[in-house]
């Protein structure tokens, strides 16, 4: 690519593409559909009515929306609402161990990882993602311990009971409900 970042960014997303389009493509494609960036549940409830079999709880592709929904605060309403019936991924904010386990406890299926093993690769080369893993892996280990639990499937939301640093803060002028 011989543009800047910024292009490519913009030449990747199509804003027009839309419900659709993932129904063209669900009836194109026999394997499992997941699909990425959602922020509402609205948005997840109409993926997964038009034949999605995932979804990827993000507020971001590549940095571009930082300031959009924390996922974290859309996974419990979502879980509640299709975790039976869906594969509910959390992508955005995890930064330890704990994020790991606080998103699983609040009903997603597995997170990914992003800014973990990019560090890792950026010092280390493989071995720099390997040690990522291995430190994110003993956070886990070590968070369960502390709960009280000895697999995944123990967690439940009463294992989350902070959220503060993820909390949105109040927008002057705007009335607080």
């Amino acid at each position: 690519w011989s543009g800047t970042v910024a292009e490519l960014l913009d030449s990747m997303f199509d804003p027009t593409v839309d419900f659709t389009d993932l129904a063209w493509i669900r009836d194109q494609w026999p394997g499992k559909v997941v699909v990425k960036g959602i922020q509402t549940l609205a948005d997840a409830r109409a993926v997964v009515d038009v034949g999605a079999d995932g979804i990827v709880l993000s507020n971001h592709g590549g940095r571009q929306l930082d300031r959009a929904p924390v996922p974290f605060h859309l996974l419990p309403e979502v879980a509640s609402e299709l975790g039976r019936d869906t594969e509910i991924v959390l992508d955005t904010g995890i930064m330890s161990g704990a994020d790991i386990v606080a998103a699983i406890a609040l009903g997603a299926r597995f997170t990914l990882i992003g800014r973990a093993y990019l560090y890792g690769l950026m010092a280390g080369g493989e071995a720099g993602v390997h040690r990522a893993v291995e430190i994110l892996t003993g956070q886990v280990e070590r968070t369960m311990r502390l709960l009280g639990v000895t697999c995944l499937e123990e967690l439940t939301p009463r294992h989350v009971t902070q959220l503060t640093r993820l909390a949105p803060r109040p927008v002057p002028g705007q009335d607080q409900e």
